[in-house]
């Protein structure tokens, strides 16, 4: 105890201690290290149905002896010299859980026993209003989460997607999504929650590439109040915690640092985790659904993932095919959008065939994501975007130009080139605007300033 703490406690005179001590809600109970009793406050006179008078007349071992209660954690914690539970019945029949802690002096001498007790009953009773409560804050998170997209599927390869995913549903197992960025693992991850036995449980959503390393672990375990510079003096419920009995969606879980890899992997295998800061394992039981754009298993091989967390996200892997391999999709999703925007924008847009068509020969590296960018800027400025066609048309046959090749140079490098060179251009065609620059990109922002200290381009230059 500090000096600040020792002039404040001395301010206060027994009385007002004593007032303390009869205004907690639980009883209050000390005896001296060989059993005395040495205070009781109101509470713990009431579930003894003994006065003060009498108590210190007597020691634990008599009160047990005359009956007023059946057994004493005050005499265990004496004995044990270690802290001490029980629950005892009082004269009264009432059962009383008690928690009864040794206090030692410098010689390691036990100098009073502080017993702590309530009532089985009123524990019983906060506990079920602790339950509601926990209930309530569950419905409040689902109310305020955001709204997720209806799932659109007309594709024959995606419609056998949906029907694993529907018997994956059931089970707890737990489920990798992988595939290219905006191909719709997020509303895929939903469904599979909507169809499971947790559907009327919490469902929460976190993005591993969005946040810092340094704050990962604080926002999936939580931290306790003081656990580093900034945290809130109330501490804090990571989603591990908040979503317990529900499901958690990992997404982009391959952008995790190796060290909170190794704190999911302990989580996921005991169903255990400890808040940052603390020492108190706690547990939880969660359903996961990961999700990467990544391929994990080619970052295993180069250390970047840990080997025992990819086999143990990867029970049930499901690959989603990008939107180019599912065109019926194109089609059903760009009706879709155009409805939407045209309802936002109270617009009387429309899909032409020859539209469509072009639609559906398009590439859509951004996917779903690109696509519903595209039908929005088509209803608000009525001109069909400019789109990079994926296939030939109809009896068209591909011609190969003689261009001039440099056979020493890999495809991955080429590939790098020019995603280096459409992002210089993207960036400078938005003034160097980093949100506005992915929106358009079709990527979120994180992966934006990845990709931009990669290839080294600096945020407020000039990209020329």
């Amino acid at each position: 105890m500090n000096q600040k703490n020792r002039v404040a406690l001395a301010e206060l005179s027994v009385e007002q201690y004593d007032t303390i001590l009869n205004h907690c809600n639980s009883n209050i109970f000390v005896t001296d290290g060989k059993g005395c009793i040495l205070y009781a406050n109101d509470a713990a006179e009431r579930a003894l149905n003994c006065s003060f008078e009498q108590l210190h007349r007597m020691d634990i071992y008599q009160l047990q002896e005359e009956g007023y209660t059946t057994h004493s954690s005050s005499a265990d914690a004496i004995r044990t010299g270690k802290k001490a539970f029980a629950v005892y019945r009082n004269n009264l029949g009432e059962e009383i859980a008690t928690t009864s802690i040794p206090v030692m002096d410098s010689d390691h001498t036990i100098m009073m026993v502080v017993t702590r007790s309530d009532e089985v009953g009123t524990i019983l009773s906060q506990q079920k209003e602790l339950d509601r409560y926990r209930s309530l804050y569950k419905q409040m998170l689902s109310a305020s989460a955001p709204a997720v997209a209806p799932l659109i599927v007309k594709d024959k390869l995606m419609e056998e997607i949906i029907h694993r995913l529907k018997r994956y549903s059931d089970s707890d197992v737990t489920i990798l999504l992988t595939g290219e960025s905006g191909t719709g693992k997020e509303v895929l991850a939903n469904y599979i929650q909507q169809n499971s036995q947790r559907r009327n449980e919490v469902f929460l959503s976190i993005n591993c590439a969005a946040i810092p390393n340094e704050l990962i672990e604080s926002e999936l375990f939580g931290y306790v109040k003081g656990a580093f510079t900034g945290a809130s003096r109330e501490g804090k419920a990571g989603i591990f915690e908040l979503a317990d009995g529900g499901t958690i969606f990992l997404d982009e879980v391959g952008e995790l640092s190796l060290m909170a890899q190794s704190k999911l992997l302990r989580v996921l295998e005991s169903g255990e985790f400890m808040r940052v800061g603390s020492t108190k394992n706690q547990k939880t039981n969660v359903r996961v659904i990961a999700a990467t754009n990544r391929d994990l298993k080619a970052m295993v091989k180069t250390k970047e993932f840990r080997a025992d967390l990819y086999y143990r996200l990867c029970v049930v892997p499901v690959e989603i095919p990008p939107l180019r391999d599912r065109p019926a999709d194109i089609g059903a999703l760009a009706v879709h959008f155009l409805g939407l925007f045209n309802r936002k924008h109270r617009m009387k847009r429309e899909l032409s065939p020859a539209f469509l068509e072009r639609l559906q020969r398009c590439l859509w590296p951004g996917n779903i994501r690109e696509l519903r960018n595209a039908m929005g800027n088509y209803v608000i400025t009525g001109e069909e975007p400019a789109l990079s066609e994926n296939h030939p048309a109809e009896g068209e046959t591909l011609f190969l130009q003689d261009f001039p090749a440099d056979l020493t140079i890999p495809l991955k490098a080429v590939m790098e080139q020019a995603e280096a060179g459409h992002i210089r251009a993207v960036l400078k065609a938005c003034d160097g605007d980093v949100a506005k620059a992915a929106d358009h990109l079709g990527i979120h922002r994180s992966v934006l300033y990845k990709k931009i200290n990669k290839y080294h381009m600096r945020q407020r230059t000039t990209y020329d």
